[in-house]
């Protein structure tokens, strides 16, 4: 089944020199690490590997031609007592082979918007080894909205050979958190609202919630966003670790300081706080900052 699209004259145009957003919307990201859907629509599978992170339901209801469903749920699980926590690299690698993604695939990937599903389905696959990961800019939600193609039909796509070449120092574990902590050298980002915030962080710890960098479900212009994290703490010349309860939401801020902004040693604390805060002896701070006491 596919919905009604708009006038294809548009694809005969390159995508660069077309307008990405109605004048009033949110200015488009710079390419790499964003996709538009005008380009993505001149570019769907097989010259891309398609993945959809909504909810299976969601996928099934509806979703872009080829794509495949892959979903967070599909990437995490209980460890160590620890929820939602990312499963080791040599098995996503397993995971993403099976729809189709290794170290050569052109992957892109899509939520319901610009949002935490989508950047942490693109994160997985960063770690699993793929070395061109995109993400669809304003998601499924403006898809639809301009006219673009949807089917309910379900594509076969091929199983790729996992390869191994996983990528997992883009992570970082609960210990290495605790030795940055010691040496003071880190930006800690906690990108959970600012109430949870204040109940408990790791010390030291910058606060910004992820949903400041999206507006009307797109991302906002990326200069905008560099000025806002610099305000924040955020600096380029210190490694930041970023982080929020379970590393899911910290996956956007996560994909956009790394492959967006081009931070050169922004990593991401997958255990996050659900792991930090039932860690004996882990050091902690809650209350407002110093300054506003």
């Amino acid at each position: 089944m596919h919905v009604t699209r708009g006038l294809r004259a548009a694809l005969l145009v390159p995508a660069l020199l077309l307008p990405a957003v109605a004048p009033g919307s949110p200015k488009a990201p710079a390419p790499g690490a964003f996709v538009s859907g005008p380009w993505l629509e001149a570019q769907l599978p097989p010259a891309v590997v398609l993945l959809d992170a909504r909810p299976f339901r969601e996928f099934l209801s509806g979703h872009l031609p080829g794509a495949q469903s892959v979903s967070p749920e599909n990437l995490r699980s209980t460890s160590g007592g620890v929820p939602a926590a990312l499963y080791p690299s040599e098995i996503l690698d397993a995971i993403f082979a099976r729809v189709g993604v290794d170290a050569q695939a052109h992957v892109v990937v899509y939520g319901a918007e610009t949002d935490v599903d989508a950047t942490f389905v693109a994160t997985a696959a960063r770690i699993a080894g793929a070395s061109r990961v995109q993400v669809l800019d304003g998601g499924f939600t403006r898809w639809t909205a301009e006219g673009r193609p949807v089917t309910r039909e379900r594509a076969l796509s091929t199983t790729a050979k996992p390869d191994r070449r996983v990528d997992a120092h883009l992570l970082v574990s609960g210990v290495e958190v605790r030795n940055r902590v010691k040496d003071g050298k880190t930006v800690f980002l906690d990108v959970r609202p600012a109430e949870q915030w204040i109940a408990g962080r790791i010390p030291g710890a910058k606060n910004r919630f992820w949903k400041a960098d999206v507006a009307n479900g797109s991302l906002r212009p990326l200069p905008d966003l560099r000025a806002e994290l610099e305000a924040a703490g955020v600096s380029w010349g210190r490694p930041v670790v970023v982080y929020c309860n379970s590393g899911h939401q910290a996956s956007e801020a996560f994909w956009l300081l790394r492959e967006a902004l081009g931070h050169p040693d922004a990593r991401l604390y997958q255990g996050s706080w659900l792991e930090w805060s039932m860690t004996p002896d882990a050091p902690r701070e809650s209350g407002p900052p110093a300054e506003t006491r």
